[in-house]
């Protein structure tokens, strides 16, 4: 076990006992409070990727929640693109029966979710300052989109692009009970990450800090991309504990799944 560097004591998680996993059990599956998520009315997710098992798990637990994507990368020939390759390649018998209904269920999983009447789904990029309004979204845009609704959970995963993002968040931090980031190249962007973070200390808490292990890379004991879970200081315990030692039994998992989990403890 990796033993983090104290510099970085200000990343410890406050015990939570409310703490479940939404999404699936590896890349894609992000840690919760359970309370909050019941009450919850709004997801908006910044970065869908290829897999969107945290927002249909939402929906699940929550069926009176809505969900908000954005994302610039994804459209119909991502899915379409490799089905008909597959296709191609079975009829020359260069794949097989199964690779094909793979490819197709991939399909008909990705119209299922952009037709679900619970889910918004939006081909715009992120940013800091919208200057293209057909193109882009930013984080005003996005909340103005819901009407500025409290009771928001803010799921963030851009690939690096998380970090502009920060100052619009402590703007509106009032509206938002749980903020999901995935932050990426910690070792390259260090300073960054450290005034972004202490940042958003300013109104949030840390409630679960996870190693994804895609990248083997630490900095100071630190796993270089890391998903952090902050809860709404107004949701802060009367007694505060933290919790040292990460991943959590039960709770976290390898984002790959062919790799052990990246494991790291805070010092006292």
């Amino acid at each position: 076990m990796s033993k983090v560097d104290k510099k970085y004591n200000f990343l410890k998680p406050i015990k939570n006992g409310n703490l479940t996993r939404i999404g699936r059990d590896e890349d894609g599956g992000y840690i919760v409070d359970s309370n909050i998520l019941k009450k919850s009315n709004n997801l908006l997710s910044f970065g869908l990727g290829s897999d969107w098992s945290f927002e249909i798990d939402y929906l699940r637990q929550n069926n009176r929640g809505k969900v908000h994507v954005y994302d610039h990368t994804v459209n119909i020939l991502v899915y379409l693109g490799p089905l008909l390759k597959c296709f191609k390649r079975f009829i020359t018998f260069r794949k097989s029966f199964k690779d094909l209904i793979a490819r197709y269920n991939d399909f008909v999983k990705y119209l299922k979710f952009i037709n679900n009447k619970n889910i918004l789904f939006v081909k715009k990029k992120a940013v800091t300052k919208i200057t293209q309004e057909k193109k882009e979204i930013d984080i005003k845009k996005a909340l103005e989109q819901i009407g500025f609704s409290n009771n928001v959970i803010f799921k963030i995963d851009i690939e690096g692009d998380e970090y502009s993002l920060i100052d619009e968040i402590e703007k509106h931090s009032k509206l938002i009970d749980t903020l999901i980031i995935e932050f990426h190249e910690i070792d390259q962007n260090e300073n960054i990450f450290v005034d972004g973070l202490k940042k958003l200390l300013d109104n949030f808490d840390i409630i679960h800090i996870h190693g994804n292990n895609h990248c083997k890379d630490m900095i100071l004991g630190l796993p270089t991309v890391v998903e952090i879970t902050f809860n709404n200081k107004k949701f802060r315990p009367k007694e505060i504990e933290y919790k040292n030692e990460f991943p959590l039994q039960d709770l976290d998992f390898p984002n790959n799944p062919y790799e052990k989990d990246l494991k790291f403890s805070f010092q006292d």
